[in-house]
């Protein structure tokens, strides 16, 4: 499986955001909350997709804190 990075994949998605929890990359349609108590991002009233599935390639897990993980995704053209 060809592992790629997360930046390989933003000019490929939606407007949004995208964070890495437990293990996995995931897109929102809307920014998730950090929950201390989960450990990870909450995501109210958002669509939300598992980014590690896209293409069966592994993408590059975060090297830090999921804290800090959250990267909005923009595009010009969509506004």
């Amino acid at each position: 499986m060809k592992q790629i990075t997360i930046y390989d994949l933003l000019p490929l998605l939606k407007s949004g955001y995208v964070a890495y929890d437990n293990g996995n990359w995931w897109w929102y349609s809307i920014k998730p909350i950090a929950s201390k108590r989960r450990k990870g991002w909450l995501s109210k009233n958002s669509k939300y997709i598992k980014l590690n599935t896209i293409e069966k390639k592994a993408i590059t897990p975060f090297d830090g804190d999921w804290k800090d993980s959250l990267i909005k995704v923009e595009h010009k053209e969509e506004e």
